[in-house]
């Protein structure tokens, strides 16, 4: 059996530590003042709700400023309208300068009528217009008139043996420049001359035929003109003679108006020369 002692520092006294029956320290004053008691530690309960790693509950809080209370959330829910991937619906929008709107959309399609009243169906074969301005140029009747005229006056040229036809082509025609059929023409010795001229305006190309007494002068020049007065001598198309027989000939374009020949004979003795030009 062990005696405790304890010190009362107040007195100045040493006093014995008694125990109760189940060996629990008796204790007759205990000063608690400042300890918690039950009364704020059942108001802190009160006030604390049991929390866990899933979830925490705040039963109250001061927001700070600006933030969203449960008046605003409810005001932002009821402008939202249900949104998915296939459709968004939007209940109002301010359009931006010149968008479309449903007046604008009515006028466009008062135009497209417009111009589906005005076309015709067309197909591959065939395209009707029920009118057109013609293009500067374009076929109306009075050049159709016109047009007309021409013809009539081609059909007088024809007439009149201006322009020959036959069988849908310009028919020939020919004639002597030097000699006729049945003579030939002189050239004095040591002179020159020239044929006469042959009319080509309608012809495309001209064949020079002929035959020459002079075998020792080798050419013939060919002159052209314009106005049937002055003439210039084709260079490139001067006739060459065959020394054995006196003939010549050469087949030349006709874009000029008139041809004729000019012939010099160098010799003593008179020339007799003989020449057709023909055309088509």
């Amino acid at each position: 059996m062990s005696l405790l002692l304890v010190k009362d520092n107040a007195n100045s006294k040493i006093r014995e530590l008694e125990c109760d029956a189940n060996g629990l320290l008796k204790v007759d004053k205990v000063d608690v003042s400042a300890l918690a008691t039950e009364s704020s530690l059942s108001s802190m309960n009160g006030k604390i709700t049991a929390c866990n790693t899933g979830a925490v509950t705040i039963s109250s809080s001061a927001l700070p400023t600006g933030a969203a209370s449960e008046s605003t959330l409810s005001t932002l829910n009821g402008k939202v309208t249900a949104c998915d991937t296939g459709s968004v619906t939007i209940s109002s929008s301010a359009l931006p300068t010149g968008g479309a709107t449903s007046a604008l959309q009515s006028s466009g399609n008062t135009s497209l009528s417009a111009i589906d009243g005005k076309i015709t169906a067309c197909d591959t074969g065939a395209v009707t217009i029920s009118s057109s301005a013609l293009p500067t140029g374009g076929a109306t009747s009075a050049l159709q008139t016109t047009g007309n005229t021409s013809l009539a006056t081609l059909a007088g040229c024809v007439s009149s043996n201006v322009l020959s036809v036959s069988a849908g082509s310009v028919s020939k025609t020919s004639s002597y420049v030097f000699g006729s059929g049945g003579s030939t023409a002189s050239i004095s010795g040591s002179s020159s001359a020239n044929s006469s001229v042959f009319d080509c305006r309608t012809l495309q190309k001209i064949v020079i035929t002929g035959n020459t007494s002079n075998l020792s002068d080798s050419n013939i020049e060919v002159e052209v003109s314009h106005d049937n007065s002055e003439f210039f001598e084709l260079t490139s198309a001067f006739l060459s003679i065959d020394y054995n027989s006196g003939h010549f000939g050469k087949t030349l374009d006709a874009p000029f108006n008139y041809v004729r020949l000019k012939r010099s004979n160098t010799q003593l003795t008179t020339e007799n020369i003989k020449a057709v030009i023909s055309g088509f």
